[in-house]
């Protein structure tokens, strides 16, 4: 394997990778690696010069070496070590946590950032009163449920204090206040003043599920933050934490429980971060 060849391995994008295919009627020394996700990661202003180039040339036809002779395990290991295990699954444990916790008594419930409606749906057929809540158009794909679907920011958006017997919070406070992705415009603590407003509406006895990123503190625009030992803490000022539980990829392929040390010692990234679930009260 070649330092070129590695190095495209290296920058080859992971989401796009496995539709990889050499164009047809090239030969292999300057063939080039076809892919919505493969590519060079060199700008036409890198002193190395543009995708065209003939030194970028040469490394996409010595990846497509790779390719025919077997090696695609090769550049699929290279791209782990760049990215990280990945998120695959993630919404499985999320899921599962979410409907587990469940109240069983049916009562008013808050869906913050619904998104497709899964979670609400899943909380409409336990018999709950659900209104669901989103900064984008709905985007249901199914109607007729029992569901108050309402559009916009939630401190925007007018609700009694204390009229919902619990909140679900699915993977959405991470993006409150990181512009540019799911409609948020930015605030840099947006997600606290969003868990503020989502205290003040919990009955006295009410809860909320709660399910997002953590490992080592970090933003990651327009993606994600990660809530480590700074921000976490701050994030659930107004919560006591009834319930919890901590996810990671901990052998780098598969999720699993973890310690709370071993989930908040995680280096997140864009594409990669250990698991917080927890089910918390108002204080």
């Amino acid at each position: 394997m070649t330092n070129l060849g590695l190095e495209v391995a290296r920058e080859a994008d992971a989401r796009g990778v496995a539709e990889s295919v050499i164009a047809p009627g090239n030969d292999t020394r300057d063939a080039d690696i076809l892919s919505t996700g493969l590519r060079s990661r060199w700008s036409l202003s890198h002193p190395l010069g543009g995708f065209r180039s003939p030194i970028v040339r040469s490394a996409g036809a010595a990846a497509a070496r790779l390719l025919q002779a077997g090696g695609w395990g090769l550049i699929k290991a290279a791209e782990r070590f760049r990215m990280g295990p990945g998120l695959s699954g993630d919404r499985t444990i999320e899921w599962a946590w979410v409907l587990s916790r469940l109240r069983r008594d049916p009562g008013r419930v808050l869906d913050f950032g619904a998104g497709t409606g899964f979670v609400a749906l899943a909380a409409a057929f336990a018999g709950h009163e659900v209104v669901a809540i989103d900064l984008e158009p709905c985007a249901f794909e199914f109607k007729g449920a029992p569901i108050t679907y309402r559009q916009g920011n939630l401190n925007e958006l007018e609700f009694e204090p204390c009229s919902f017997d619990q909140v679900l919070n699915c993977s959405t406070i991470e993006h409150v206040g990181l512009g540019g992705r799911y409609g948020s415009t930015t605030d840099p603590d947006g997600d606290l003043r969003a868990m503020e407003r989502l205290a003040s509406l919990l009955r006295p006895d009410g809860d909320m599920v709660l399910t997002l990123p953590v490992g080592i503190d970090g933003i990651f625009p327009p993606y994600h933050r990660v809530y480590g030992a700074e921000r976490l803490p701050r994030l659930l000022e107004r919560f006591a934490v009834s319930d919890e539980a901590w996810w990671a990829k901990l052998d780098g392929k598969s999720w699993q429980p973890a310690t709370r040390q071993a989930a908040l010692a995680v280096h997140g990234s864009s594409s990669y971060y250990a698991l917080g679930l927890f089910v918390v009260t108002s204080q």
